[in-house]
């Protein structure tokens, strides 16, 4: 098979002591589009097959600064419910996390408008520290709490889903890595990470299309809000704005070409920190192809994320 994400590694900024942090899961602008990464119930649902390739740069003026890349693929069968492939590959100082998950999903018709689905997510997370940089203040003798090689671990995790949708209403609630609290998290172990999303579809007229989005991110030491509202003229752009609570600002904007190519750029403005000051802020750009199932097929309404 075919490599579908070729990795870019950079040389990014250092984390300092390594052995203090936890990795977190990636935060992503543009998650309206990308829901599979944090809730694996959204895989399959409403399209056929869809394949999505997201590129994130944050903090654009630092050298090195942070970067990551996410890749999917996820699609609805006739019986088995939906299946998708998602892999992420994050750079963070001397530390690369690539992450690879199968999704499935399976939903039930609770009305004529309505549906519940359950989803999970089982993979890998192969996290690599590079110590060929690391500079101690005492080179006689090594630091007790730093690394004297190479370090590589291969990290199961498992994620769960749920998701509700009732005609232009959808409601989500997800855990990731849902085997680890925030007190045994570690290095090898990454912190659970719980999630609420909600969207609703607005219509004053045909050819525009207002949806309002609010996703709650907690990772148990902090709880982040950020809230989004996207504006879809006549099912060809949309232009949208969103907050993320207690950090930054987020203009969003993209195209819809021939109803089946998304093409989306976002442009985040801190507001509070101390990198404020020398960042030009975080740049995101993400493509996507969905190819949608005939409606007359599925004995089901048509998908509320496909906006038309």
């Amino acid at each position: 098979m075919k490599k579908f994400l070729q990795y870019i590694l950079i040389v990014i900024c250092i984390l300092g002591t390594m052995r203090s942090f936890a990795q977190n899961d990636i935060d992503v602008s543009n998650y309206m589009f990308d829901e599979i990464s944090y809730n694996p119930a959204f895989t399959g649902e409403g399209e056929q097959f869809r394949a999505f390739l997201l590129a994130r740069k944050q903090w654009l003026g630092f050298n090195g600064s942070p970067l990551f890349e996410t890749f999917s693929i996820d699609g609805a069968t006739k019986h088995l419910g939906g299946l998708g492939l998602h892999i992420v590959n994050d750079k963070l100082g001397f530390e690369n996390v690539v992450t690879a998950t199968g999704n499935y999903s399976y939903g039930v018709n609770l009305g004529e408008n309505s549906r519940l689905t359950a989803g999970f997510a089982a993979g890998i997370i192969d996290r690599y520290v590079d110590i060929s940089e690391f500079v101690y203040q005492n080179q006689v003798q090594s630091d007790p709490e730093g690394y004297d090689a190479n370090q590589n671990f291969i990290i199961p995790t498992l994620n769960v889903g749920l998701l509700l949708s009732v005609k232009n209403l959808t409601v989500g609630a997800s855990a990731t890595h849902i085997a680890s609290n925030l007190k045994n998290a570690s290095v090898e172990k990454l912190p659970r990470h719980i999630y609420g999303y909600v969207k609703y579809k607005i219509n004053p007229d045909k050819k525009v299309s207002i949806v309002p989005s609010l996703l709650l991110k907690s990772g148990s030491t902090k709880t982040q809000l950020e809230e989004n509202v996207n504006f879809y003229f006549n099912n060809k752009f949309w232009l949208g704005v969103s907050y993320r609570s207690r950090e930054s600002i987020v203009g969003l904007a993209g195209i819809i070409l021939r109803e089946r190519i998304y093409i989306g750029y976002s442009y985040d403005c801190n507001l509070v920190g101390e990198n404020r000051q020398y960042s030009f802020g975080s740049h995101e750009i993400f493509l996507s192809w969905r190819m949608k199932k005939d409606p007359h097929q599925s004995g089901f309404y048509q998908s509320t994320r496909l906006f038309n």
